[in-house]
């Protein structure tokens, strides 16, 4: 094959192979699967064992959780209407289930009473002790080609890869399998001889064949490694990776250590004094341990790049105060970005009641203001009147002059990505400062812990501060998973007494306009049953769709007591703070990450009253209510984000898809936890040694840092 020397079909579109027409391309395009490059990287989930097909009687002397191939003829089906699919087959008087939730109507067909189907998946036991699959693959034509090829053993180990919508997983699978016969061979090895020496990695082309292609005859032990994502493949594809992260982040750090950053030549316990006096509470230990830390960078000459992270109300806003009440004794403004106008505004009214006290004159920015407030706004910023403006993206555009910055904050940093934190830095014309050549501080804040793995890998370019205590009284908010209808009318009970009591309460829903047909969690359609099922309670509406005035009607009429309950989207994450709120109904709990879940909780209990809160769902899955069930039973946030950090990922670490990364991660979170503080180590130590990456044996990992990192930062558009 010509085409398997030409280095330029990495870059092909997958039109380039076999199989794939406009139509299929334009639906892998949607996946983020455009190249041949592409399909090397979408690397596999998991893999079914085909090497041996178990008969029905030997199921019941299997361990749960082995990997299974059966074939038999289908009994008896009992279909449940778009909820459930229950298929019986037997075998020489031996039964066995096999179940598929929420189920699509061809379904049926396939599975006729009469039959012969071959299922391949992981054997679970039923409460009565059958066996059963749940959610097994279909493997019929599969095992019947393998046969009319004269090979009946040799269906081998099959990879299975991530869902592509309206693309037949087996189609998939040939495309990858035509790429990595064509392709793998060309891809450029990014890591230097030596430090794959030193790790015992494969070369690139041979990980990535045996990933996609795994080799029948592995032994028991070394299929288990592969199954767990630890084989030494997997692990030199997600070093790479990891590594290439690490050498751009390196890069950024050593960027902006190079520059000057504002030194403020002030006295910091006095100005710490000053914070305390002006707080309407005792500062924790931890925050002022986090203070003096921040004080400490703010008093030196280099520009400060720090991620404050801790659980939900430890206290970061106190942090952020402190730090920008010393940007103000040295003459200097700062800035605070929020991702919404709710949250912008919240922050505005708590941040000039404590800075009325120290002297820290507030303004607020964002898109919704009057022209008229915007104006007076703008102007007290350009003339150095504002020490401390708080805003949303509006900070980011070009009409803001904050001539004497010094400090750029963001909260919720899950919502912005690392070119709007830069941006923020620049507003008033700094890339640096023309006359000073100096750098604005960063402080980066997080009301979602972050696991120090994933912090080093997403964050990596700004050193971490950790705030893990509460404040004094806060009370853990008592969680209960309601499964089906009949318990969510006990939690709606729930609500009415709470009101009934005096006070106020949440009810959260995972969309505006429900658009999946089944689904019913909208906040449109809850608010109109709710508001007659919960009265005589005065129920409000709040979503991020809604004029911004509107917003912040409906969020005055709440923190005032004038709305009993409110009804709303996950805009409360970020920005609802209404301390004498004690009860939050999650409607679809399912559909949100643990880490969200555990931020949408506390939002309730935040004056340290006894509060409550009820996770809906109507899941019947066993995995789904497992996770589910861990919320509930844990109000540690830091173990809930290291558990969903292991269940779904770190999500796209730097902009690009990590379709095959994040599914390693996902199976061996330790490991590669492990594997990133390596990769930073090795990372310093080859920068140290080239640190422009002059060298011809660097020259592939400098255009991996170029294409994957520099080029291909994350912006997070979600915010509001």
């Amino acid at each position: 094959m010509a085409g398997a020397l030409d280095p330029s079909l990495l870059d092909q579109p997958v039109t380039a192979l076999p199989g794939a027409g406009p139509v299929t391309a334009a639906r892998l395009a949607e996946r983020g699967l455009e190249s041949v490059r592409d399909l090397l990287a979408f690397l596999p989930l998991g893999y079914e064992d085909f090497r041996t097909l178990f008969p029905l009687s030997a199921l019941a002397g299997l361990p749960e959780g082995q990997a299974v191939v059966v074939r038999a003829p289908v009994r008896r089906v009992r279909p449940f209407f778009r909820r459930l699919l229950d298929v019986y087959l037997e075998q020489d008087g031996v039964p066995m289930r096999a179940r598929w939730f929420r189920p699509n109507a061809g379904m049926l067909k396939t599975y006729a009473k009469g039959n012969f189907v071959a299922l391949a998946g992981s054997l679970r036991r039923a409460k009565d002790g059958s066996v059963e699959l749940i959610h097994p693959r279909n493997v019929t034509t599969l095992m019947a080609a393998q046969e009319a090829s004269g090979t009946p053993s040799g269906l081998g180990l099959q990879p299975r890869y991530p869902t592509v919508e309206k693309v037949p997983g087996r189609v998939v699978e040939k495309l990858v399998a035509a790429a990595v016969d064509r392709a793998a061979g060309l891809v450029p090895d990014v890591l230097p001889q030596g430090v794959a020496r030193r790790f015992g990695f494969p070369s690139i082309a041979e990980s990535l064949r045996r990933v996609h292609q795994p080799e029948a005859s592995l032994s028991d032990d070394k299929l288990a490694e592969l199954v767990a994502g630890q084989a030494p493949a997997q692990r030199r594809l997600v070093f790479e990776d990891l590594f290439v992260v690490q050498v751009g982040l390196a890069l950024e750090r050593g960027r902006v250590r190079r520059a000057a950053g504002w030194r403020c030549d002030v006295d910091g316990e006095q100005v710490l004094a000053s914070a305390r006096a002006a707080l309407p509470f005792v500062l924790t230990p931890g925050q002022e341990r986090a203070i003096r830390i921040l004080f400490a960078d703010l008093t030196g000459a280099t520009p400060m790049q720090r991620l404050l992270h801790g659980d939900v109300g430890s206290g970061k806003t106190a942090v952020a105060f402190a730090a920008a009440l010393l940007i103000a004794r040295a003459g200097r403004q700062s800035l605070l970005m929020a991702p919404t106008e709710v949250l912008a505004e919240q922050h505005g009214r708590t941040l000039a009641v404590w800075g009325g006290k120290a002297g820290l004159r507030v303004g607020v920015l964002h898109a919704g203001l009057a022209a008229q407030e915007r104006r007076r706004v703008l102007a007290a910023a350009a003339s150095g009147a504002t020490n401390l403006l708080v805003g949303t993206h509006a900070l980011l555009e070009g009409g803001l002059r904050v001539p004497r910055l010094a400090l750029a904050i963001v909260d919720e940093q899950h919502r912005f990505g690392v070119r709007q934190r830069a941006a923020l830095r620049r507003a008033g014309g700094w890339i640096p400062d023309k006359k000073t050549d100096m750098v604005p501080h960063l402080l980066v804040l997080s009301a979602t812990p972050i696991p120090r793995s994933l912090a080093l890998t997403a964050y990596g370019d700004l050193d971490l501060v950790t705030l893990d205590e509460s404040p004094p009284g806060r009370q853990v908010v008592a969680t209960s998973l309601c499964v089906g209808e009949a318990t969510r009318g006990e939690a709606l009970a729930a609500v009415k007494a709470a009101v009934a009591a005096g006070g106020q309460g949440f009810v959260v829903c995972p969309a505006i306009v429900e658009q999946k047909q089944g689904r019913r969690a909208s906040v449109l359609s809850r608010f109109r049953e709710l508001r007659l099922l919960l009265a005589p309670a005065r129920v409000g509406l709040l979503h991020g769709q809604m004029p911004s005035n509107e917003q912040q009607e409906v969020v005055a009429a709440f923190r005032t007591g004038k709305l009993d309950v409110l009804i709303a989207t996950t805009v409360l994450e970020v920005g609802v703070d209404v301390p004498h709120a004690s009860i939050i109904l999650i409607e679809d709990a399912e559909r949100f990450g643990l880490a969200q879940l555990h931020q949408l909780r506390g939002r309730v209990g935040r004056a340290g009253q006894a509060s409550s809160c009820y996770l809906l769902t109507g899941a019947q899955d066993p995995e789904t209510l497992e996770r589910l069930e861990f919320v509930a039973a844990t109000s540690d946030g830091f173990r809930i984000a290291e558990e969903d950090l292991r269940r779904r990922g770190p999500g796209e670490i730097y902009g690009e898809r990590q379709t095959g990364v994040v599914g390693l991660w996902m199976r061996d979170p330790a490991g590669v936890a492990s594997l990133v503080e390596r990769a930073r180590q090795e990372a310093e130590a080859l920068l140290a040694e080239d640190p422009a990456l002059a060298s011809p044996e660097h020259a592939a990992l400098g255009q991996a840092v170029e294409t994957r990192w520099l080029r291909r930062r994350p912006i997070a558009e979600e915010a509001g």
